[in-house]
């Protein structure tokens, strides 16, 4: 099962628990009040058992999720090759190819107003994005798997002709 499917089903179950969880609260209201004493007693046992359960949902999806952080890739960045690439209106100043099946890192930066990054690959799916702004760098890490001819696209608005820039790259 893809990884969306999963988070899906998730979603879905925790949403219909919760759901159930409301209609049977609701339902409770329905009966004869209860004295000031015993509410307040049964609201703090309630009280624990949902703070448990979060917390418990909270570590378990946080020791789940944690190795796929990209930190454990930080150190092959770091060895990566890096190529500088350069937005301006209205254009961009790219490498002329990068490698295939090699992680590379992109040192994104502006010259003078902010722009988006989008990196298209031979099907026209987006396959990376960063910003473009002036006096900063970003480093998008990327490893192409396929060869061909990859297009940039500016995804910010950032003036008149801003639907007409884009470059291009070679991945061999």
């Amino acid at each position: 099962m893809a990884e969306g499917a999963i988070v899906f089903v998730i979603f879905v179950s925790v949403a219909a628990a919760a759901v159930t969880l409301m209609l049977l609260l609701a339902n409770a209201g329905a009966r004869k009040p209860l004295p000031q004493s015993t509410v307040t007693a049964r609201g703090y046992a309630v009280r624990r058992w949902w703070f448990a359960t979060v917390l418990v949902v909270a570590v378990a999806a946080f020791a789940a999720t944690i190795p796929r952080l990209p930190y454990p890739r930080a150190d092959e960045l770091r060895s990566s090759p890096h190529f500088t690439v350069v937005a301006q209106q209205y254009s961009f100043v790219l490498p002329a190819t990068v490698p295939v099946n090699t992680a590379i890192v992109f040192d994104v930066t502006s010259r003078d107003v902010n722009h988006g990054f989008g990196i298209y690959d031979p099907a026209g799916h987006v396959v990376g994005q960063v910003q473009a702004m002036p006096d900063y760098v970003n480093h998008l890490p990327m490893r192409f798997e396929r060869p061909g001819h990859y297009t940039v696209r500016c995804l910010e608005f950032c003036g008149v002709a801003h639907a007409a820039m884009q470059g291009a790259f070679e991945v061999r």
